[in-house]
């Protein structure tokens, strides 16, 4: 019992009391060639640690071979001289030998591979490609995410100019000729260095350079072009060379000095007159040429004014290879030197610009919008001066003047100093909305007559106003506006006689209203003489028309307003209302007996409010024989002879309502 408990106590002992290999982290190329190993220690709680052996290969998959060895523990790098890592990558692992005279070896450690970089450089080719490989497969967890690419140039002069993930890396070359060497680390959490060999050599920039990217080529207002571009990848250019097509031959014009420097300016105003053409190519430190882009021209903007239609019609050439293609137009305008506006856009090449605002000094330009609105391009300004054809400097109206109930007398007066196509008039009901009633012709004179035939005079007041249409047909001079009068007359409620008059104010007199007269037009006769007047500012008047009686029936007012003295144009006018008419009924008065030897002698009807041209008076005897007869309502029956008797009197007449009435009575004849 007792020995087989020291044979397990032997076991475990041995068990637990083994040396592992130590943690290898870094592997470092010297410019000699000789690698550098770098790792961590074992642990060894129990002293056993012997030596170190420090294997090596040329491939991955050996022979490996013991190249050195290490005595102490606390040692943690080991140099291995005369390794070739400067022409291929060299693999390595380390064991560690333990107990008495290092009976027991450990494990290997991680195999770690040298990093060999190589160098790829093809002939024209833009820049030198270096190749490496990382120092274990996968990379060690303790490995930096990124590789450093240094290079040595000028000679003595490293630097670490890029980092990367990558496996590989391309370096422009950015020097016509010169010496360059390059080298490969990567670090591990630890803070040792892995480092590839160092690979090198003369290097010649054989490459053009790269074609400059137009961003955009663009006109100043004061007609200079710019011309702006992209700086190409290539880092010893030292120059840009700017073209310029001259009539299909493409001249260099100038230089712009170095690479940063993406801008010209083309100081003539050539661009003012036609579409110009400027291209940049760039030069490299060895003098070779870029290519160059054909396609940057300037937009060629002209503009056309359509005086008739007030209508600016502008054309330009498309704007070519704008970065991201063209969302849009845009259209600028300035009118008399005030601030550009945008006023319109399109994705045509062309635009019409409606309403442009005559006889001004407007000027427009187009600028060219990218898809995403970074980029703009302008085209030149170009200028019209919209002048108007001539017209006439006024037209106005003389007078409105009703002339029945349905038409008015419309008089014009015209200045005829400028030809025009003629007069458009029109007509309102509410002096707001306006209709075309009729044109008249331009005839060269001065005075102008038109008669409105489609009115109703005895319910509206009617506005006129003549415009004149000039030499294109756009209504250009407007003239004052007249009003006409509307007379409405009331019936008193008491007397029969009395009749009140009302009436609008006239409008349109240059001279002003100097006051009405009141007019009555008996049986379609108009009196001589007013019966009232009235001042400007009374639109009423009430008169009695009992005198009137015995003259007809047929009675009318009109109204009539007087133009006051100062018209400019040197009229005097007067304008007219309707005939407002009133109704007075009928009345016939009949004697009942006379005596033509006595005091009256003479039987005569008194007619009040009677149409005398339809007046009839016939008398018959008692056998119907007629006696008298007259259409003269002055005019009596004298007897005529006739004995004394019963006579039957029959009397025809019209009205004021026009009705045909009959009156039948009998008369006595007596002695």
């Amino acid at each position: 019992m007792r020995s087989a408990f020291l044979i397990l106590n032997f076991y475990c002992l041995t068990l637990f009391s083994q040396v592992g290999p130590p943690d290898l982290r870094c592997i470092q190329v010297a410019p000699n060639g000789n690698v550098t190993l770098t790792w961590i220690p074992p642990s060894d709680p129990g002293g056993l640690f012997d030596s170190y052996d420090i294997y090596s290969s040329i491939t991955s998959s050996g022979p490996f071979v013991v190249v050195g060895n290490v005595n102490t523990i606390n040692t943690t790098t080991f140099t291995h001289a005369s390794s070739n890592a400067t022409v291929a990558s060299v693999y390595y692992y380390v064991r560690t030998k333990f107990n008495p005279s290092g009976t027991s070896v450990s494990v290997p450690s991680d195999t770690l591979r040298s990093i060999f970089l190589n160098i790829i450089n093809t002939a024209g080719a833009p820049d030198v490609k270096l190749v490496y490989n990382n120092i274990h497969q996968p990379k060690l967890p303790t490995s930096g995410s990124n590789f450093s690419i240094l290079k040595e140039f000028p000679a003595a002069t490293w630097s670490n100019f890029a980092t990367t993930p990558a496996l590989s890396y391309a370096d422009t070359i950015s020097v016509c000729s010169a010496s360059l060497n390059y080298q490969v680390t990567l670090p591990d959490n630890s803070g040792c260095i892995s480092s590839s060999n160092v690979q090198g050599g003369v290097f010649t920039d054989k490459k053009n350079p790269n074609q400059p990217y137009v961003d955009s080529i663009s006109v100043l207002p004061n007609g200079n072009v710019v011309l702006a571009w992209y700086i190409p990848r290539d880092l010893d250019i030292i120059k840009y060379i700017i073209v310029k097509n001259i009539g299909g031959v493409y001249t260099k014009i100038d230089s712009v000095i170095g690479r940063n420097n993406t801008i010209y300016t083309f100081t003539t105003t050539e661009a003012n007159s036609n579409a110009v053409q400027i291209y940049v190519f760039a030069v490299d430190s060895c003098g070779n040429p870029g290519s160059y882009d054909v396609l940057p021209t300037t937009m060629f903007l002209k503009a056309t004014y359509d005086r008739c239609a007030y209508k600016t019609n502008l054309t330009w050439n498309a704007y070519v290879n704008i970065p991201k293609g063209i969302l849009e137009y845009r259209i600028y305008a300035s009118v008399n030197n005030s601030p550009f506006l945008k006023i319109g856009n399109t994705t045509q090449t062309n635009f019409t610009v409606d309403n442009v605002p005559p006889n001004s000094n407007v000027c427009y330009f187009v600028r060219v919008v990218n898809s995403n609105q970074s980029i703009t391009a302008s085209s030149n300004r170009t200028c019209i001066f919209s002048k108007q054809v001539p017209a006439s400097n006024f037209v106005y109206i003389k007078k409105a003047s009703i002339k029945d109930r349905y038409s008015a007398e419309v008089t014009m007066y015209l200045d005829t100093t400028k030809t025009s196509q003629g007069l458009d008039l029109y007509r309102s009901t509410d002096g707001v909305n306006f209709n075309v009633i009729t044109f008249i012709p331009y005839s060269g004179r001065a005075n102008f007559y038109f008669l409105d035939e489609k009115i109703d005079a005895d319910t509206t007041s009617y506005y006129y106003k003549a415009v004149v249409k000039d030499s294109c047909g756009n209504s250009r001079t407007y003239s004052n506006i007249a009003k006409t009068i509307l007379l409405k007359v009331k019936d008193d409620d008491e007397n029969i006689f009395t009749k009140h008059l009302n009436w609008n104010d006239y409008l349109g007199f240059a001279g002003g209203v100097s006051g009405y007269n009141i007019y009555r037009v008996i049986n379609d006769v108009q009196s001589s003489s007013p019966v009232a007047s009235t001042g400007p500012t009374i639109n009423n008047f009430t008169d009695n028309l009992e005198d009137e009686a015995p003259n007809g029936s047929k009675i009318e007012y009109l109204i009539e307003a007087v133009e006051g003295i100062g018209n400019p144009y040197g009229f005097l006018e007067a304008g007219k209302s309707n005939a407002a008419a009133i109704y007075m009924e009928g009345k016939i008065f009949v004697p009942t007996a006379f005596a033509p030897k006595g005091k009256n002698k003479i039987w005569l009807p008194v007619t009040h409010f009677v149409d005398k041209s339809e007046y009839t008076v016939t008398v018959f005897n008692r056998w119907g024989n007629k006696v008298f007869e007259t259409n003269d309502d002055t005019k009596g029956w004298d007897g005529n002879g006739n004995p004394n008797d019963v006579y039957v009197y029959l009397i025809t007449y019209k009205n004021a309502r026009g009705e045909y009435l009959e009156l039948k009575g009998t008369v006595f004849l007596l002695d």
